[in-house]
């Protein structure tokens, strides 16, 4: 079964298709992948069949194996994602490493802001790594702050999670989120639209297109943030934004017109600049 699925996989295009078969018979035999490695000669029950030809299926249409599997780890926390929310991935850590390097008594009763919560993989993990801080989270999908709540739960921090329901396109948005804030993070939409269909099947066919859409630059979002940065963040505190390759400089010099202090931007494992600081 491992191998006939790894096959199939192959077929589709799928990179490292003996780990991802391995994943998609785990999930059909409801075993860990290391029960199944210890078990991997046992004979399989017949009820495994159809359940792995499903879950096969749905990843020969590049459906991502996050939704698949439904759930995605995240600076090692389990976070609950299905279609309505982006994927979490490795890239966005950065943005708490640079928190927690701005943030660096963990004592201190924070209040922490995350501009399009998603699956809550920012502020939820910041809230893990703060003991005393609280935070709010801002979402325009009904949906993503439903997975988000049920994470906040199973994390054990939705006692300091108020997840809120809101459009920042609209005017005067900022008003319903009991601002100033000392810091305000966001993994904001950020691809350009004409560059969306080029991007690899997964995203560009499953994940949330409103989550990715940046505008006609990708960069629209990061212009609405900056125009009620001063008003989001108390004096010394910072803002926080995960930006796409090569936008570094430009969503600086968006800060910096709106009143906003630039700092130096923070680099991910691939040596990109992903993560735009400011200060306020």
């Amino acid at each position: 079964m491992l191998r006939d699925t790894a096959v199939a996989l192959a077929t589709a295009g799928i990179d490292n298709v003996r780990f991802e078969a391995r994943l998609l018979l785990a999930k059909a035999s409801g075993l860990s992948v290391e029960e199944l490695v210890s078990r991997g000669s046992d004979p399989a029950p017949e009820s495994i069949v159809p359940a792995l030809r499903s879950l096969t299926a749905r990843r020969l249409k590049r459906e991502p194996m996050a939704y698949i599997l439904g759930e995605r780890e995240f600076w090692g926390l389990p976070f609950k994602v299905t279609p309505a929310v982006l994927v979490p991935r490795p890239d966005s850590e950065t943005v708490i490493e640079a928190a927690l390097s701005l943030l660096a008594d963990r004592t201190r009763a924070w209040r922490l802001l995350d501009l399009g919560l998603g699956s809550g993989c920012l502020l939820l993990t910041l809230l893990k790594e703060l003991p005393q801080a609280q935070g709010i989270g801002l979402d325009i999908s009904g949906a993503a702050l439903e997975i988000a709540r049920t994470n906040a739960v199973s994390l054990g921090v939705a006692g300091r999670a108020t997840l809120i329901e809101g459009d920042w396109r609209r005017p005067g948005w900022e008003g319903q989120l009991g601002g100033p804030f000392d810091l305000v993070v966001s993994n904001p939409p950020y691809i350009a639209t004409d560059e969306i269909s080029r991007l690899m099947p997964e995203v560009a066919r499953h994940e949330p297109r409103q989550a990715l859409d940046g505008g006609p630059d990708g960069l629209g979002a990061y212009r609405i943030i900056a125009a009620v940065g001063r008003r989001l963040i108390v004096p010394g505190g910072h803002l926080l934004v995960e930006a796409g390759e090569g936008q570094a400089i430009e969503i600086a010099s968006i800060f910096l017109s709106s009143g906003l202090i630039p700092l130096p931007p923070w680099k991910d494992l691939g040596g990109i600049e992903r993560v735009v600081a400011a200060r306020h």
